[in-house]
Order: structure tokens, then C-alpha cells, then sequence
């Protein structure tokens, strides 16, 4: 699987836009507000390098507990497949588990993204194509 983007926990959106522009970043697209998981998502680039800033929208975004341990960190991997449902089950036979279930994701034009977690390594796959 070919990695999409690297996502990015952060306390303060705004903030990390600019340190990371002051790092030849650029921002890619739009800012997203994603009401169903309660945060707010900026994509950057930077020569390929995709990075997705995730902040929580307040304090019951269920971000804030990795947030409180971790404080602003990368957060997950993020891996496109062309066969989502697929490629979750062999994870799980490899002892990946679903941390959340395929949900649309407004940030990446409502395509289903499931969560992952294996041993401190949080994982987020999509479906490559919106209908595939």
C-alpha cells in the first residue's frame, strides 16, 4: 500500500500551519471541518510529502485523550487501497484491531476511512477510488 499522508495531532491548528509553512510547507486545499469525528483537518505538502493537521473542534473531540497523552505528535499513517474491506481483514490477521469503523471522510472528498491500531502504531486506510 502506498502511504497518502501523514497525520499530525495538534493543540492548536493554526499555530502548526505556520510553523510548518515556515518549513517550506504549503498548504494543500482548504481547511476541513469533519463534524462526525468533532475536529478540524489542513493538509500541507512539501516535495510529495503530504502531512494532515488534525486538531480537536473542542473538548469532547474524541482526539483529546491521545492529545492529553501525547501532546501535539504525529497521530497515524494513512494508506490508500484500491479494496478497503480487503485489506482490513488481512490487518486484522495480523493482529491489527478496528479502532473505528469505515466512515466518510469529508477531508479527503467523502471517501471511507477505517482506523487501525498494532502495538503503538495507529494505522488509517481509504478506499482509493470514492466507489470502489
Amino acid at each position: 500500500m502506498k502511504i497518502h499522508h501523514v497525520g499530525y495531532l495538534v493543540v492548536d491548528i493554526d499555530k502548526a500551519i505556520n510553523d510548518l509553512i515556515g518549513l517550506g510547507y504549503e498548504l494543500e486545499g482548504e481547511a476541513c471541518v469533519d463534524k462526525k469525528r468533532n475536529i478540524k483537518i489542513q493538509f500541507l505538502k512539501n516535495e510529495g510529502y503530504l502531512i494532515e493537521l488534525v486538531s480537536p473542534l473542542n473538548d469532547s473531540s474524541p482526539v483529546n485523550s491521545t492529545l492529553k497523552k501525547t501532546g501535539s505528535s504525529p497521530y497515524h499513517f494513512c494508506y490508500e487501497t484500491p479494496v478497503l474491506i480487503e485489506q482490513v481483514t488481512k490487518l486484522k490477521q495480523h493482529g491489527y484491531i478496528v479502532i473505528a469503523e469505515a466512515l466518510e471522510a469529508p477531508a479527503i472528498g467523502n471517501k471511507k476511512v477505517v482506523f487501525l491500531y498494532k502495538n503503538s502504531v495507529q494505522t488509517a486506510l481509504f478506499v482509493k477510488h470514492k466507489y470502489a
